[in-house]
């Protein structure tokens, strides 16, 4: 379970985020949309102090952190417990594809090159990329280095995966090869945290969808609560803008 209560963040004298309360039970596929500019990315990378709060609390599974006065130990301890998948894959380079997969868990995990090297094969198969192995990231299309971006963050086995924007940086015909990747995750039980622009998506894969706008939560419910029976003025006018068939 991720409960965060209070969540505050400034960057300057610019307020990012004002007072975001939130929980998200073990299991529970939460979408989180809403027009540029409205916090989403921000609270996304304050779950795994990619970005401090200023302050509030924060539990993932049986640790629990105060921003104001949280220790080095604990905030590894919560980034342990969680993995994310980023908008521009943030690969290395100069590593194959196996080599990024199996890079947290040989030098972060401690586990055994050879064990690294099975789980990361098996995580390369099961997300469409059998044979592509040895293949660098500038050999991979766009696709292809998201869903090793995908392999990498279940390779660590975390409590959660955060998504930030994961097909915003893809071509038009490669978001569905992505799309339907984090589909099968969600079919399977993990619990994940999406910011996306993809409101066909968003319907399809959700158990709830939260509306974010100025730094707060407008709206939140099941996606037919906010697709079809949005009960905010503000939330209508940005679906007004975006196109769901259902």
């Amino acid at each position: 379970m991720i409960q965060v209560e209070n969540i505050h963040k400034k960057f300057d004298q610019n307020e990012i985020l004002k007072g975001i309360d939130l929980t998200i039970e073990q299991g529970e596929v939460v979408v989180i949309i809403g027009p540029s500019g409205s916090g989403k990315t921000t609270f996304l990378r304050c779950l795994n102090f990619l970005e401090r709060a200023d302050q509030g609390t924060l539990r993932i599974g049986d640790k629990e952190v105060d921003f104001e006065k949280v220790s080095k130990k604990e905030i590894l301890d919560i980034r342990k417990k969680t993995a994310m998948v980023f908008q521009q894959y943030a690969l290395f380079s100069n590593r194959t594809a196996l080599e990024n997969v199996i890079e947290g868990l040989v030098i972060a995990r401690k586990v055994p090159k050879k064990l690294a090297v099975e789980k990361g094969r098996d995580l390369l198969a099961k997300v469409g990329l059998e044979g592509k192995e040895d293949h660098y990231p500038h050999e991979l299309s766009g696709g292809q280095q998201q869903r090793v971006g995908i392999a990498r963050a279940l390779a660590l086995n975390p409590e959660v995966i955060l998504f930030d924007e994961p097909t915003s940086a893809l071509d038009p015909e490669l978001v569905g090869e992505t799309l339907g990747v984090i589909k099968q995750v969600a079919n399977e039980g993990s619990t994940l945290v999406i910011v996306t622009h993809e409101m066909q998506f968003a319907y399809e894969v959700a158990d709830r969808v939260i509306f974010m706008e100025n730094g707060v939560i407008v709206e939140q419910g099941t996606p037919e609560e906010v697709f079809d029976n949005t009960q905010e003025e503000r939330t209508k006018n940005f679906l007004k803008r975006t196109a769901v068939y259902h």
